[in-house]
């Protein structure tokens, strides 16, 4: 049995891996490609471009220490809002995940709650300390 490879090929208006068998076009890369360096540059300096595929060209943002990313959210289509990640650098995901309508609202969204988590963990290892 052959082994598919996941490194994507161009073949006519197609840029698809041969493990994938979406038919991603090379016009969907092209957009995800732009979408993410627009994001990356809405978040300023310390962020980077990311795109991949997996059944279709999706995208995000991530900071350059790798523990913060940022993904739109998508509804029928259209982006709807972001979704801001913070976590382990070597993590797809995130320890924290909050929603915004803008990436900076998400991630602040998710600032916050990280804050407020932290806090509580800290009152909690206080008590320990006094028990």
């Amino acid at each position: 049995m052959t082994k598919l490879s996941w490194e994507p090929r161009r073949f006519g208006n197609h840029y698809c891996s041969p493990a994938c068998g979406a038919g991603c076009t090379t016009a969907a890369f092209d957009e995800a490609t732009k979408a993410a360096d627009a994001l990356a540059v809405s978040l300023g300096d310390g962020w980077k471009p990311r795109v991949w595929e997996n059944l279709g060209w999706h995208y995000s943002a991530v900071s350059t220490c790798g523990r913060w990313k940022v993904y739109p959210s998508f509804w029928n289509g259209k982006v709807e809002g972001y979704h801001a990640l913070l976590g382990d650098a070597d993590s797809l995901g995130g320890r924290w995940i909050k929603r915004g309508a803008t990436p900076q609202e998400a991630i602040e969204n998710t600032r916050n709650t990280a804050r407020k988590d932290i806090g509580h963990f800290m009152e909690l290892l206080d008590m320990a300390k006094n028990a």
